[in-house]
């Protein structure tokens, strides 16, 4: 189906606080919508594309966040989006415990069943890093980010949601 899923702002016993004319809807109603339910990161989406950081989203920040998942969103603002997602500490590089946060997110053990141990998962990042570190200085860099990204076969598709 196109359009916004109306299910989001008619559902009976949302909880959405009134801050004007400016609803706002919770992080717990959001993290129940069909589209994220799924999502290894769909805390820290919601986390990067809500103002203060908390969660909770106006409907112009739930908009953003949904225009920038949806399959039309060019690669470039994909890329944008993920290096985001991906800086835990917000320096502007991801770092070796950014990535492995990434990888921790990924992996799931209580979902998947699947672990790395600490040593596993250490060279898991390593690799990455030696990878896309394009200037030699142990993080990988915005740009860094993008000239992979780009490079990357599927990277488009696997951010995006469906409406």
């Amino acid at each position: 189906s196109s359009g916004i899923n109306a299910e989001w702002s008619l559902r009976p016993g949302d909880k959405i606080k009134k801050f004007g004319r400016n609803p706002i809807l919770s992080k717990d109603e959001l993290l129940r919508l069909p589209e994220l339910v799924a999502n290894p990161f769909k805390e820290r989406l919601l986390e990067v594309f809500s103002d203060d950081g908390t969660g909770n989203m106006n409907f112009e920040q739930f908009l953003d966040m949904m225009s920038q998942l949806s399959s039309k969103a060019p690669l470039d603002t994909k890329i944008d989006f993920a290096f985001k997602i991906y800086d835990f500490n917000g320096d502007g590089q991801i770092c070796d415990k950014d990535l492995e946060k990434v990888l921790l997110f990924l992996i799931q053990p209580a979902v998947t069943g699947s672990t790395l141990n600490s040593q596993e998962r250490g060279q898991v990042v390593a690799n990455v890093i030696k990878e896309m570190d394009m200037d030699d200085d142990g993080s990988i860099s915005y740009l860094d980010f993008k000239h992979g990204m780009s490079k990357l076969n599927g990277f488009e598709e696997s951010f995006k949601v469906t409406l």
